[in-house]
């Protein structure tokens, strides 16, 4: 009888699956991040001292008031807490499904060659989430699981059959792996550099930079709001670290881009009829 059940355990298409193909944005903790950025809890004071704001105000000409709303920005941009969720990554259903079935196939494996503990297994188990569980039952097979494995010495034959549904239980289980690691790194930056931008915007100030190719210091993107956001940066790191002028341009480029979506959106025609026609 396991021969049987075993021999239909494949890597993909293992189960039917009924529902539709989606994907969600959950927040990840440990998401790479090369800047040593001030994190806390800032609430309505902003992440730059009284100090700061001055010095920001008088070196590039801003209004005090433009600077202060900055500050309230960027704190917002550090929050540390809890349920502030910065690093958004996209895990796709379908892949995360199909790449949970096929660690619980090699786990299943494991279990039956007892090449396995069962404190291992079950802490291999529990790097696998529910979240695209169809049903509370269906939730809940993977906790009875770890359960009976919390306290187990042996794998008995109970836990096994128990893995054996779980595999063959559509969306029971899955590996919530990002859909494309590329595009997983902490986002903090990238609002960092668009909130200087909406405050140098707001002054009136063009949102450009100047390249230079003639090797002199400061690198190949230079210009005045270059400079602001490399001052802002460098006052919210620890130690005071800045940006490649390269990685400024994009974001500045972004965000331009950004904000011309914005205006197209806002200005086009109205589509015809409506959800009831």
């Amino acid at each position: 009888m396991s021969a049987d059940l075993d021999a239909g355990l494949n890597d993909q298409g293992d189960v039917e699956d009924d529902e539709g193909d989606y994907s969600v944005y959950p927040h990840m903790d440990g998401i790479k991040c090369s800047m040593s950025w001030k994190l806390g809890s800032y609430g309505e004071r902003g992440a730059l001292s009284d100090d700061m704001i001055e010095s920001l105000a008088e070196r590039f000409d801003l209004p005090f008031k433009l600077v202060r709303e900055l500050s309230v920005l960027l704190g917002n941009c550090l929050n540390n807490d809890d349920d502030i969720a910065i690093n958004l990554t996209e895990v796709r259903r379908s892949q995360a499904i199909e790449r949970g079935q096929k660690y619980l196939k090699q786990l299943l494996r494991k279990a039956k060659q007892s090449s396995i503990g069962p404190q291992e297994l079950r802490n291999a188990l529990g790097s696998l989430s529910t979240y695209f569980a169809s049903t509370p039952e269906d939730a809940d097979l993977l906790p009875q699981v770890l359960d009976k494995l919390e306290t187990a010495t042996a794998l008995t034959q109970d836990v096994i059959n128990d893995i054996r549904r779980i595999h063959g239980t559509p969306g029971a289980i899955a590996e919530m792996s990002p859909r494309d690691k590329r595009f997983s790194r902490d986002k903090r930056r990238q609002y960092i550099v668009e909130s200087c931008c909406y405050i140098w915007k707001d002054a009136g100030r063009p949102l450009t930079y100047t390249t230079y190719s003639d090797g002199r210091p400061g690198g190949q993107r230079q210009g005045p709001l270059v400079n602001f956001i490399q001052a802002v940066v460098k006052m919210i790191t620890e130690p005071g670290q800045i940006l490649s002028g390269e990685t400024i341009r994009v974001d500045i480029d972004g965000f331009r881009d950004k904000l011309e979506r914005e205006e197209q959106e806002r200005w086009a025609p109205p589509e015809l009829g409506n959800q009831y026609t």
